[in-house]
């Protein structure tokens, strides 16, 4: 097995290039005096650097000027008062700046921004002052020449393509961020979705297999998972968090790569990492090979509250083993029949053990009996259930009141990748259409982190202004429209 410094070689190997563009806002001057404010709009949602000239009026600016300067997702973000933010997260991760400026001249914020809209407020000037040549330069690792319109004559469908896409390219930077206002680090299960886009839409390779070998060097922990999330800059630092889903999801991450890029260098580079995922998960299944609760945070699936998730991650394990069964036999790996036999059982104690023929749904001790759709759409996903018996399972569920419901789109994608699965493209399609319609309906420039429709307050961290606006995990739809002619 490779070492830690290896695979950071490769993954600096892979590093993409950025490419910038200038974005110049309509407003050309802004004469101003204490108190005053300007709204910036960018037309579009940029992620990058902000700069702008200060210069005096009609007297000399004889003490510094005091301006306070926010950058917002949405017009949400940008009107309300960060002062009655309740924290979930930390504070900070609000872009809002206070800055002193001495001297007339050119100002460059050094920080870099994700936002559409830029309020500039003028909390002290002894003099009037003008504010001019706004300027914001956006980065992306996204080739945008490569990117070819969706062949699809719905027009919502349209839509969705086209802001799911801006959304990709937003977290294309120098690796495939989860967020770029927030976290802004390289999480293994945006990772998934995002690759899955791209080989769709802009096609760079390299940025993936940068992304698979930074986690590739991470440090596992006692159960032998590696880190669920990868922070790269400004040095590479590997994540505390070793949730097992996400551990799973790195090794379809690779049988995905491999399905696009026949690249088996790579693929050779990261099999035994990808083999020992596995073979740590079989150690935490009991007697009857299913899963076992671990201490700490174990898995994710949603951030559903109240989300009981070991049988939904049953069916993660599960559609790993197929997955990666498949690529051994592809590369004609001699453990192919191990993994095979392991899939088989695995899926036929799933059965036994977790499904409840009663109520014809995944309902069990593992979950402490709640009923939830993430478990029915896993445990499709695994192979437990199919043909008219999971499609009808898939739509009781999905029509139940009663049943625990997705709130991010990550979970929407796979809850749409059964439906595909089961042959149900029309729901399939008209599913997609009223979740990430129903963003775009309520402005969204890029698709969301968290959304409930009905609900756009809802958010995981106790206030929506935590919430990303721009997260890779959403990109999804431009996948489903493209790869399955939607």
């Amino acid at each position: 097995m490779k070492d830690k410094n290896y695979f950071l070689e490769k993954a600096e190997e892979n590093r993409p290039q950025l490419f910038f563009r200038k974005i110049v806002p309509d407003s050309e001057q802004f004469f101003a005096e204490s108190g005053n404010s300007i709204i910036l709009d960018l037309k579009e949602h940029a992620v990058g650097h902000f700069s702008f000239r200060l210069d005096n009026y009609d007297d000399f600016i004889d003490a510094p000027v005091r301006l306070i300067i926010k950058f917002a997702e949405d017009l949400y973000e940008i009107n309300r008062e960060f002062s009655t933010y309740e924290p979930g997260l930390s504070k900070t991760w609000l872009q809002e700046e206070i800055i002193n400026i001495d001297l007339p001249g050119e100002i460059k914020m050094p920080r870099r921004y994700s936002c559409r809209y830029i309020k500039i407020t003028v909390d002290f000037a002894r003099k009037p002052i003008v504010l001019s040549d706004f300027c914001f330069i956006a980065s992306t690792s996204a080739d945008v020449t490569q990117l070819e319109k969706a062949e699809t004559n719905d027009e919502m469908l349209g839509k969705i393509d086209e802001v799911a896409t801006d959304t990709l390219k937003e977290c294309m930077q120098v690796f495939l961020e989860d967020g770029p206002k927030r976290d802004r680090r390289l999480w293994t299960g945006d990772l998934r979705l995002e690759a899955l886009t791209n080989y769709y839409t802009f096609n760079n390779n390299k940025i993936v297999r940068r992304c698979l070998y930074l986690f590739a060097a991470g440090e596992t922990d006692e159960l032998g998972f590696l880190p669920s999330y990868i922070y790269e800059t400004p040095y590479y630092f590997s994540g505390r968090a070793h949730i097992a889903d996400y551990a799973l999801l790195f090794v379809v991450t690779l049988c995905d790569y491999y399905e696009h890029t026949a690249d088996k260098d790579t693929v050779d580079d990261l099999l035994a990492i990808c083999k020992s995922q596995l073979d740590c998960f079989e150690k935490i299944l009991d007697k009857n090979l299913i899963v076992t609760p671990q201490k700490g945070w174990f898995s994710f699936i949603d951030w559903c509250p109240g989300l009981k998730a070991l049988t939904a991650l049953q069916g993660v394990y599960l559609y790993t083993l197929e997955r990666f069964a498949d690529l051994l036999e592809k590369l004609g790996d001699c453990d192919c029949k191990k993994y095979s036999e392991l899939l088989k059982n695995v899926r036929l104690s799933s059965k036994t053990h977790l499904f409840d023929e009663n109520k014809n749904a995944f309902i069990n001790y593992l979950d402490e009996y709640q009923f939830n759709i993430h478990s029915q759409v896993w445990m499709i996903l695994g192979g437990v259930i199919d043909g008219e018996e999971a499609k009808e399972l898939l739509l009781c569920a999905l029509e139940s009141k009663d049943a625990k419901k997705p709130v991010t789109p990550y979970m929407q994608h796979y809850v749409v990748e059964a439906m595909m699965k089961l042959g149900m493209k029309k729901e399939a399609t008209e599913y997609l259409k009223n979740f990430w319609g129903g963003m775009i309906e309520l402005g969204a420039d890029t698709f969301w982190e968290a959304y409930v429709p009905g609900d756009p307050d809802f958010s995981p961290y106790n206030d929506r202004l935590s919430n990303s606006l721009c997260h890779a995990w959403s990109c999804t739809p431009s996948y489903f429209i493209r790869k399955y002619n939607l």
